[in-house]
């Protein structure tokens, strides 16, 4: 397993993270502590060190599992979780406050059965909450020692410009890390984001590595992307499968031939097209993307990915049907 520093920080995580979302009891598709410890059992098998989860994630039960099955290892692994979602109906139960985040990290680390967290993101941007609050919030956690560095997540990049900069001018902790939607069908990030990481020097953590299984090929049918109802049910949100097959991100035959683009090279290559989408991740110089599976199996073929060296031409010939379109909206 390879190492890097996350970001300006002398945090090391490993080259590939996993993701925790799926550990849980509110989708079928998750799984519970026993499906869940054979997925971490074999990540730290290889070297794997850094587990990503979040307060959201299942109402807890996420944090919980992941606290119960690396709690034996604890100053061994990197634990990042994040705050911003709704825990409850009332009105505080929500959002980027001090109110909010003070309650919640309490919560994270009572689920987490640990007393400091390593990584603690913020899920979104607030727009009901000065920044300021925020950031000045996340200050005193790290002062007091119960999180070691921040990260960011789904935010513009000139939210991200904003937070960066007034932390700098009021001497408040840093972003150490960027969590952002990145991959092959979804490259808005190449626009700012990733830019202004790279001269801040943020670790970029970027989720959806292989979209929602469109770069694995699953959905390709007679050379188009094809989601039938039933799909759509298995990968409840809906709303996570339309961010790449519907407008405004990419026009359905653009994103097949993408895909079609990486089954070939990964054919060519003799190795699994969700290898092919991880290691264009790599190419670009990525500090770890965060993988989640409920498979154990996976997670080997993620590290085995590692070593795959793709040229430049086979990342222009992939990247070459792309377009960008305008995106609008809020993340």
């Amino acid at each position: 397993m390879e190492y890097v520093n996350l970001g300006w920080s002398g945090l090391k995580i490993s080259h590939i993270i996993i993701g925790c979302m799926s550990f849980g009891n509110q989708q079928p598709w998750m799984v519970e502590k026993e499906g869940a410890k054979k997925v971490i059992d074999k990540a730290l098998d290889l070297g794997i060190n850094c587990f990503d989860t979040a307060n959201v994630y299942s109402n807890g039960r996420s944090e919980e599992i992941v606290g119960e099955l690396l709690k034996g290892v604890r100053n061994d692994v990197v634990i990042a979780t994040k705050v911003y979602n709704a825990m409850g109906d009332k009105p505080n139960q929500r959002g980027l406050s001090r109110e909010h985040i003070m309650r919640q990290v309490k919560d994270s680390l009572r689920r987490l059965q640990t007393d400091y967290i390593d990584l603690y993101q913020t899920h979104r941007w607030d727009y009901e909450t000065p920044i300021e609050e925020t950031l000045s919030t996340l200050n005193d956690l790290v002062r007091q020692g119960t999180v070691r560095y921040i990260g960011a997540s789904s935010m513009w990049a000139w939210q991200f410009s904003k937070a960066l900069y007034i932390s700098q001018i009021k001497g408040y902790e840093k972003f150490a890390s960027m969590q952002n939607k990145y991959n092959l069908l979804y490259r808005e990030e190449e626009r700012e984001m990733i830019p202004l990481c790279v001269e801040q020097n943020i670790g970029l953590i970027p989720y959806n590595p292989i979209a929602v299984g469109l770069l694995a090929g699953r959905y390709i049918k007679d050379g188009k992307i094809v989601i039938e109802k039933g799909d759509i049910e298995r990968l409840q949100p809906e709303s996570r499968t339309a961010r790449y097959y519907h407008k405004p991100y990419i026009e359905p035959s653009e994103n097949a031939e993408i895909v079609k683009r990486v089954l070939e090279v990964a054919q060519n290559r003799g190795v699994k097209p969700s290898q092919i989408a991880l290691a264009w991740l790599f190419h670009k110089k990525v500090t770890a993307p965060i993988v989640g599976t409920t498979n154990p199996e996976h997670v080997q073929e993620v590290v085995d990915a590692l070593r795959i060296d793709l040229s430049e031409q086979e990342v222009k010939y992939m990247e070459e049907p792309y377009k960008p379109k305008p995106v609008s909206g809020h993340q």
